[in-house]
């Protein structure tokens, strides 16, 4: 599948380096009829059971409307996994990137494969357009 949503965007190059590096996407999305009914005891589990695990919890952004939570993996000195919990009033997703990826990488995935668009970040002035 990796390979398939490669080719669907195939002018961006950005996309298809990432995807070779990556073994695997899971996307798991969980919708409530109603905001703020989901088990936020369960959701402390997870968290809980990531950094049991080793995994190093490197983003807790909590806002009066959604939850973003990223853990990442370590291996041989280079991320491995990366994990993403978003939570929002009605709904809750989460992500598993498995595979050699950077921070930077994840930028480039975000709207694909479920993964929501990772927003805000630093803009760095080009020195060479001076």
């Amino acid at each position: 599948m990796l390979v398939l949503a490669s080719k669907l965007d195939p002018d961006n190059e950005d996309l298809r380096r990432v995807i070779a590096g990556i073994n695997g996407v899971s996307v798991h999305s969980y919708h409530y009829s109603r905001p703020w009914i989901y088990d936020n005891e369960a959701l402390n589990s997870v968290k809980e059971e990531y950094s049991a695990a080793g995994w190093k919890h490197v983003m807790n952004s909590h806002e009066k409307e959604a939850g973003t939570d990223i853990w990442l993996r370590w291996e041989n000195n280079a991320i491995s996994n990366v994990a993403i919990l978003v939570a929002k009033s009605n709904e809750v997703d989460f992500i598993v990137v498995s595979g050699s990826v950077s921070p930077m990488d994840l930028s480039h995935l975000g709207g694909h494969f479920g993964i929501p668009k990772i927003e805000g970040g630093v803009t760095v002035p080009n020195a060479a357009a001076k």
